[in-house]
């Protein structure tokens, strides 16, 4: 079949999709882009649009069942957004290429993800579900320090680091309050370094596209929540581990039963032994897959995962192969009123460079940064080595000033 008759649905038009939407229309396809705000970056980059809310796969699948009448859609992805139910909503809806009910909900309920992926004997930490304080405080006795965390949300909100000499009632409302089902999990905390991989699964056999070191030196600042500063790619384990973290990635696809599509995981290593923290049958956020991968393995994932979605034949890579490094940080301040913001100029800014991101304004009203969403900005580079790359990151970071006034927040937050 013709590419250019074929039609991909994206759930998703915000700013990490766009590079993944440029990416099918290079590919010669018609794009439909669905997103619930009717202004997503996205948008002006597709040939139709469905505003709709891709976190609901109800909604979803209504509005796109009234499209589908008047257009054929061929396939269907999700990028940089964990709306898989969605998509396999859509992918029952109209009999297209892609991931189950089952994989979806598996991937996007972390106490069954965890039940699913410990009966397969895939390294994991110690986990059990918590569903009350007294629950909590009778179950964290088993852990020496602990996660809790809603099993149904996303982007690091609710996740708390906890130990046994903590509020424990005030952590579990924390946690709790960013959960629609109001169940918790609580895993064992796990030392050793943090990675993120992703891969493609074609006819069952997994392919990794890229494996990279995160960067956690902020867990004090930061406590008690878990908040990511970035990260280098590839990983300084690369590539004595790929073997390993490919044969546990393997196992999880098999686990969840993606037999096609996409997977990514977040890892922790004890020695040589990868232990899963979580895995998504989805794209990566963090312009992991529309960046990263291309720019550190020239390995077009998203290319592969429109193929897979359109039901296509494939060409994955059998190995990763490096050719430069990338290194990316985010903006963190603490809360309060934004007086001033000190930035680069455009024209400032060097080519290697690849994402050059603030979030904030003069007069922004900051909360505490508790989850990824909050951070401040970010900066994404690349190196001829890691440690270039991260000094360039790190330099770039700190030529960015926002002055924040915590004492206006306080009265602002004061007020009657």
């Amino acid at each position: 079949m013709n590419m250019s008759k074929r039609t991909l649905l994206i759930l998703s038009g915000g700013t990490e999709a766009v590079e993944g939407i440029r990416i099918a229309r290079e590919m010669g396809l018609n794009v439909v882009v669905c997103d619930l705000n009717p202004n997503a970056p996205g948008r002006r980059l597709a040939d139709w649009f469905i505003c709709a809310d891709i976190y609901n796969p109800i909604d979803v699948a209504s509005k796109v069942l009234h499209f589908a009448r008047r257009h054929r859609i061929d396939g269907v992805i999700t990028i940089a957004s964990d709306a898989v139910r969605s998509v396999a909503e859509v992918v029952e809806l109209l009999a297209l290429p892609g991931m189950s009910r089952y994989t979806a909900f598996v991937t996007t309920e972390k106490f069954v993800m965890k039940k699913v992926l410990a009966r397969k004997g895939v390294p994991l930490p110690n986990f059990a579900s918590v569903e009350s304080v007294e629950e909590l405080r009778e179950k964290i006795g088993e852990f020496r320090r602990a996660v809790i965390k809603p099993v149904d949300s996303r982007g690091a909100r609710g996740v708390i680091r906890v130990t046994p000499q903590d509020d424990l009632e005030d952590a579990f409302f924390r946690a709790v309050s960013h959960s629609p089902s109001g169940r918790l999990i609580m895993e064992e905390w796990l030392d050793g370094p943090q990675l993120s991989a992703e891969a493609v699964v074609v006819r069952g056999r997994l392919y990794p596209c890229g494996v990279a070191d995160r960067n956690y030196s902020r867990l004090d600042e930061t406590y008690p929540y878990v908040i990511e500063d970035g990260g280098e790619t590839p990983s300084r384990f690369s590539p004595q581990m790929d073997g390993r973290i490919k044969d546990t990635l393997q196992a999880a696809a098999e686990a969840i039963g993606l037999e096609d599509g996409v997977i990514k995981a977040d890892m922790v290593l004890q020695g040589d032994r990868p232990f899963i923290i979580e895995v998504a049958s989805r794209l990566s956020g963090g312009f992991f897959s529309t960046i990263t991968i291309p720019l550190v393995y020239g390995i077009n994932i998203i290319g592969l995962a429109i193929q897979l979605a359109l039901g296509m034949d494939v060409l994955p890579p059998e190995r990763l192969r490096p050719r430069s490094f990338q290194a990316n940080r985010f903006i963190f301040t603490g809360p309060g009123t934004v007086t001033r913001v000190v930035a680069p100029s455009e024209r400032e800014i060097p080519d290697y460079v690849k994402y050059f991101h603030i979030g904030v304004k003069e007069g922004d009203n900051l909360e505490e940064i508790t989850d990824h969403t909050k951070r401040r900005g970010s900066v994404l580079v690349c190196a001829a080595t890691r440690e270039e790359a991260i000094e360039r990151a790190e330099h770039l970071i700190g030529s960015i000033h926002i002055d924040v006034d915590a004492h206006r927040r306080l009265n602002d937050t004061c007020e009657v």
